[in-house]
């Protein structure tokens, strides 16, 4: 059984969210449930002087975090570049070329089955930072062993 991850310091979690709009803090909330239960080992960080909250988990280190601001909260996955989103969730290019992130403006809107196969994805990579980072700018994708690859076509022989 994981152990559980150690909880982010209440003060700082409440000066992240004391003035936002209550719609930003539900998806904050929301968003940031989505991950401490599909990731229990994940650790959080609030990060005041950035106003977001970071995740890290034992595999890969940082691997996303959350920025509420009022209308709407962020989802960034620090190699997003590398994660296979079939629900095209993620956009983006940042001042980090290999981040992607999606910007949430209503509870109802979160793709929660995507979100989560992307969060299991990120930490999935790579444990080592510079592997990730030689895969990001090689342009390489990451296929989990349960996604399907394109079956390949046979060639018919020719006729000679």
């Amino acid at each position: 059984m994981p152990k559980e991850a150690p909880k982010v310091e209440q003060a700082d979690l409440g000066a992240l969210t004391r003035d936002l709009m209550p719609e930003t803090r539900a998806i904050f909330s929301k968003l940031r449930s989505l991950v401490t239960s599909t990731l229990p080992e994940a650790t959080e960080k609030v990060t005041l002087t950035r106003m977001r909250l970071n995740f890290s988990h034992p595999n890969v280190g940082y691997f996303c975090g959350l920025s509420p601001e009022d209308g709407r909260t962020t989802l960034e996955f620090e190699f997003g570049v590398l994660l296979p989103d079939p629900q095209g969730i993620l956009t983006g290019n940042s001042c980090a070329k290999q981040v992607r992130y999606a910007r949430f403006d209503a509870v109802t809107t979160l793709p929660l089955n995507g979100l989560q196969q992307l969060l299991r994805a990120a930490v999935s990579l790579p444990q080592e930072r510079s592997t990730r980072i030689a895969l990001a700018r090689s342009g390489a994708k990451l296929v989990l062993p349960n996604q399907r690859r394109p079956k390949r076509r046979r060639s018919s022989p020719r006729a000679a």
